[in-house]
């Protein structure tokens, strides 16, 4: 009997549809050698997937290490094939009680593993999972219990494009079933541009049935505005500095206050390296959404290592620096747009008239917009422009409107929907379009949303997010004027492309999807953390069921609604309304004693 036979045997009888695949598949993907300890090991190309030396100890330390963040009552997710030998440890080394799953994104692979090396009864109790992504993860999801990915890092890359497409409809998926409410401590920053989707963000949490802590800190705005204004430069660093710092004690008394299950921050939120260790330390999970362009605001390189979680607006060289600076895992989370705010508005006589024209332009006056702005002035069309920072640009000082004022949201909205073409061009310090340019800004999702017609310079990132025929492009400056032309010509292609636009906004691109992406990739790495809790691990209909050995805590578990997420104080609250001369059983005692502690220890200090 072959070696492929007798291993497959081995798989049992509740694994045959694998063994029927392996029977079937060819070998490939691996050339199989001897390593210096005599055991098989492999390469895929260039690339070894186990130890040329000994890649039976290698693995066992793998698996080793894979135990501290396995928990009990998790099923483990294995990323990575090879030759089976880490799943061979990982195996050994867990209670026969614990689940293993391995996906298998080649069964060539797999049936060159078969041959390679003896299997014997160990493989009896993994079970294997092969094919579509999408499926996969449904699989994986149908289980209805959580899930631990360990990833064995040699093997995985060699499919490491399945693997995250894996990981991301499992995100999504695990997104659309969470039940759970989190409460999410939201940081703002004290101005700028991050603050406004700051709010969009707490909106979202919020419809999702959330708990939010909103820490605003942009009624501190004038007074770091006014230190701004001191003729000492030094002085100000030093105040703006001590303002920043005390602002973020603010922010960590808040935290403590009410501690929240998850510490949200955007970008310029005034959390220092300091206050993020001293989080950590109090076992609080955090994470920053940077909506800002890395290669101009740098001061991430200070705080990479201080979250727990990075979710960025760009990726490739963006994730590699985060990683490179410490950032622990570092996500791609693009910008999005607010129904309940970018929508179409109805717009008066009157409003049509003062913010109405062929073309605008919403925004500073970045030198990019300096120089290219005044080559689009023509008497074919009308222009009006609209934002500040434009002192000094004298070619425009014409279609400048409000004399450079600021306008808030509702006048973008009115300028959107008034406009005919809006140009959608991205900032740049430089001259042209940013030959670097990545990320796509807020502004594409607002003036989709809107059902704004937009002309936007091409992003590298913006074709998978929006479909041709959905957002109109330029590749060139030189190319602005005849795309004007052709667009204020077309109106049915022009409606056309504003209704799809905004289909595709409202199905892929709001902060509610922004929120459940990140809160669930959260939950996926912290199953028996923020996992559990989206799963509803708090509801008082599963504590309930959970607290059977102990039927004293039924009453009070049971005074909470089925789907209320119940708290500690929550319950001690109610057993001190008794008053204080009530009896109190053995278990009330207890409850109050753990609320009297957590009272005492919630300060973050």
């Amino acid at each position: 009997m072959s070696r492929l036979e007798t291993n497959v045997r081995h798989l049992g009888p509740q694994q045959k549809r694998i063994a029927r695949l392996l029977r079937e598949a060819n070998s490939g993907g691996l050339a199989v050698m001897a390593a210096r300890s005599g055991h098989p090991t492999a390469k895929a190309g260039e690339r070894w997937v186990h130890s040329a030396y000994d890649p039976i100890s290698e693995t066992r330390q793998w698996a080793t290490a894979q135990q501290a963040s396995w928990n009990e009552g998790e099923v483990a997710v294995v990323f990575g094939v090879g030759l089976l030998y880490h799943v061979e440890a990982l195996r050994r080394t867990a209670s026969p009680s614990r689940k293993i799953v391995v996906v298998v994104p080649d069964l060539g692979e797999l049936r060159v593993a078969c041959e390679a090396r003896d299997w014997d009864s160990w493989v009896s109790g993994i079970l294997w999972i092969t094919g579509d992504p999408d499926l996969v993860s449904r699989e994986l999801v149908g289980l209805g219990e959580p899930l631990r990915i360990l990833s064995y890092v040699p093997a995985m890359s060699v499919h490491v494009d399945y693997y995250q497409t894996v990981e991301t409809h499992l995100r999504e998926q695990l997104a659309e079933k969470a039940g759970g409410r989190l409460h999410v401590a939201v940081i703002g920053p004290i101005y700028g541009g991050s603050l406004p989707i700051a709010g969009y963000v707490v909106s979202a949490l919020k419809s999702l049935g959330h708990q939010v802590t909103w820490v605003d800190h942009s009624p501190h705005h004038s007074s770091y505005e006014a230190m701004g204004r001191l003729q000492s430069r030094r002085h100000t660093q030093i105040l703006q500095g001590s303002f920043g710092e005390l602002l973020g004690q603010l922010s960590m008394a808040r935290i403590a206050e009410n501690p929240p299950d998850v510490v949200l921050a955007l970008a310029q939120a005034p959390l220092s390296l300091g206050a993020l260790q001293q989080l950590r330390k109090k076992h609080f999970v955090t994470a920053m959404w940077f909506v800002e362009n890395y290669r101009h605001l740098t001061y991430w390189q200070q705080v990479a290592g201080g979250y727990d979680y990075w979710f960025v607006i760009q990726r490739g060289a963006c994730i590699n620096a985060l990683k490179a600076a410490g950032g622990r895992q570092v996500s791609y989370l693009p910008m999005a747009a607010d129904p309940t705010v970018h929508r179409p508005v109805p717009l008066t006589v009157a409003e049509q008239t003062e913010f109405g024209s062929d073309v605008s332009f919403v925004g500073a006056g970045y030198a990019n917009r300096r120089e290219l702005l005044p080559e689009l002035l023509s008497d074919r069309w009308s222009f009006k422009l609209w934002g500040n920072e434009w002192d000094g640009a004298d070619a425009l000082r014409q279609v400048v409107q409000r004399n450079g004022a600021r306008i808030d949201t509702d006048t973008c909205l009115k300028v959107f929907l008034a406009s005919t073409i809006n140009l959608n061009v991205h900032s740049y310090t430089g001259r042209g379009f940013d030959p670097d340019g990545d990320f796509v800004n807020p502004r594409t999702f607002e003036l989709a949303a809107c059902g704004a017609f937009q002309l936007v310079d091409a992003r590298a990132l913006l074709p998978e997010l929006f479909r041709p025929h959905e957002v109109a492009t330029v590749a060139a400056p030189a190319e602005l004027p005849a795309a004007i032309r052709r667009w204020l010509e077309n109106v049915h292609d022009r409606t056309a492309m504003i209704q799809a636009a905004r289909s595709r906004v409202l199905a892929d691109h709001t902060y509610v999807h922004r929120v459940r992406q990140m809160l669930s990739e959260i939950g996926l790495s912290q199953p028996d953390r923020v996992g559990a809790l989206l799963r509803g691990a708090r509801e008082a209909e599963q504590l309930v069921k959970r607290a059977g050995d102990c039927p004293e805590l039924t009453p009070l578990l049971r005074a909470s609604q089925s789907k209320d997420r119940v708290e500690l104080k929550d319950v001690a609250a109610e057993i001190r309304r008794k008053g204080p001369t009530a009896q109190l059983t053995q278990a009330e005692l207890l409850i109050l004693m753990m609320d009297e502690y957590r009272i005492e220890t919630r300060d973050v200090a």
